[in-house]
């Protein structure tokens, strides 16, 4: 009759990161790199990855942009996890870790990148409205905002695999779904940010691009 939430994500245990962790590294390491390649990112100077896990879209952006300063932003819990998956990447050394709790403290600022994947899907509207206008206050002028993440139809019933996992969010969390185009551009209408255009990409989910004017 009710959700089966733990308590909330900055009080888990190690344990639970290092699940966490290496399940998220598990998706994301195989299509980092052709993900991070759609990006359209034009010589970005310093990139953001906020809530960043495993480290496996930092270090393919650190690969991709040589000349980039690259930031994972993620708990505390994670960053020391992250220190260790980043050390299978070449690129990895370059990846600098900052702690911190993206709804709280302040983000790394001046980005000309802030990459958001498969974050607000864990969020209420209001949770990603809030955490939309952080990233928008930390972005250089004409910086690029990403979101990666299942976007819905206006029904919410495609990408089909976006409609299950709404399902796991409604039962695992207290706040979180998965949302559509029109709801993450209403985040970005909110933060002044100006929407560019969404990238579909080969793995059911997509990007939604924003910039900083």
């Amino acid at each position: 009759g009710g959700k089966v939430a733990g308590p909330p994500m900055p009080l888990r245990d190690s344990a639970y990161f290092e699940k966490f962790i290496k399940a998220m590294h598990a998706n994301a390491a195989p299509k980092a790199s052709c993900i991070a390649a759609l990006v359209p990112a034009d010589s970005p100077r310093r990139i953001v990855d906020v809530g960043g896990g495993s480290g496996a879209y930092a270090a393919a952006f650190a690969e991709r942009f040589p000349q980039a300063e690259v930031i994972l932003f993620d708990l505390p819990q994670v960053v020391e996890i992250a220190l260790r998956y980043l050390r299978l990447y070449p690129e990895g050394n370059r990846v600098q870790c900052i702690a911190g709790d993206m709804l709280k403290d302040q983000l790394p600022a001046r980005a000309d990148l802030i990459w958001l994947s498969a974050i607000v899907h864990m969020f209420s509207p209001d949770e990603n409205r809030e955490l939309v206008t952080r990233c928008a206050d930390a972005l250089s002028p004409s910086g690029i905002l990403a979101i990666q993440d299942f976007v819905m139809d206006e029904q919410r019933l495609h990408p089909p695999a976006g409609a299950i996992f709404a399902l796991n969010m409604l039962v695992a969390r207290e706040w979180g779904d998965t949302y559509t185009e029109n709801e993450i551009r209403s985040w970005f209408d909110a933060a002044g940010l100006e929407y560019v255009h969404r990238i579909d990409t080969p793995y059911n989910n997509a990007i939604m691009i924003a910039r900083k004017s």
